[in-house]
């Protein structure tokens, strides 16, 4: 069986148009074309594809898994046809990425080292936004194409896959503890009792666990709210308080602190968000690492 990229086009056009006219209208082509071209296509795979309810043309059962394989290989034909275009006419693909300041921990960088791998011309610049709802609004402002934030609920005109996991420490100034030694608690917190807490951002790191600590038995009182991610490590290094803070954040040169590794480990999920509709090839070449990243 041989089937050519002209008779996948016809049959994404058939399902998006729910009709022959209105596909031979996005094709350019006349009903006839189409409904000889559609026949010819059940014809060589053997499958009916579609069904008339009505006045619309639906896809049978079978017919769904053909139009979702053949979107597929459309979509990646025009990503070839854009690519070889901008390479024709020396053009440099360009993605801005909106992220919080290490909220995201070693995703961001894995996912931009993955996806420019081999293609050195390709442009992307690193937004960064104090929280993940300003994330969202350089997306849809269009001042990003995609944003890279701890998992919150996708709101419906946006699009999120799952990407990864940021682990948290438990910081606290030196002071509460009688020895330098890092600490290894199974959260059981409770000899922490009520102490001061410096909340992050309301959409970032801290708030997603605080609640969690308390179930381990602490009692945190919130005194400072709204704390930008990167400043947080100076305010506990000087005994403000205790805080929550990307595993991965360097804390080494704060002499006055003490991280606490929580087993298990307090984690909260990563997303890539991006608009609904048309993307350009840049940025579909990171949509496409995240898919097959998570397998979904």
């Amino acid at each position: 069986m041989e089937l050519s990229s002209r008779q996948l086009r016809q049959c994404v056009a058939v399902a998006d148009a729910g009709s022959m006219s209105g596909a031979a209208i996005e094709l350019g082509l006349s009903p006839s074309t189409v409904s000889r071209a559609l026949a010819r296509f059940e014809e060589q795979t053997h499958v009916t594809v579609f069904e008339r309810r009505g006045m619309r043309l639906v896809p049978t059962d079978a017919g769904r898994e053909v139009v979702r394989a053949a979107r597929r290989v459309v979509d990646d034909l025009d990503l070839f046809s854009a690519l070889a275009v901008d390479a024709a006419l020396g053009r440099v693909g360009a993605v801005v990425v909106a992220a919080p300041a290490d909220d995201t921990g070693p995703v961001l960088p894995t996912m931009i080292a993955s996806v420019t791998r081999g293609r050195p011309r390709l442009n992307v610049h690193i937004a960064r936004v104090e929280t993940a709802t300003a994330a969202m609004e350089s997306l849809r402002s269009g001042a990003a194409e995609l944003a890279l934030i701890p998992r919150l609920p996708t709101p419906p005109d946006l699009l999120g896959i799952h990407v990864g996991r940021q682990e948290l420490t438990l910081i606290v100034p030196a002071a509460w503890t009688q020895s330098n030694a890092r600490i290894t608690d199974r959260h059981g917190l409770d000899w922490l009792g009520e102490f001061p807490f410096i909340a992050g951002v309301v959409e970032t790191t801290s708030a997603h666990a605080l609640e969690r600590l308390r179930r381990s038995g602490a009692r945190p009182h919130t005194v400072l709210t709204g704390t930008p991610v990167l400043t947080i490590p100076s305010l506990v290094d000087a005994g403000v308080g205790a805080a929550l803070v990307p595993s991965s954040m360097p804390l080494d040169t704060f002499a006055h602190l003490r991280p606490i590794d929580l087993t298990p480990p307090l984690t909260y999920s990563i997303t890539l968000m991006h608009r609904t509709g048309e993307q350009s090839p840049a940025t579909r070449q990171f949509i496409d690492w995240a898919r097959s990243a998570t397998g979904e």
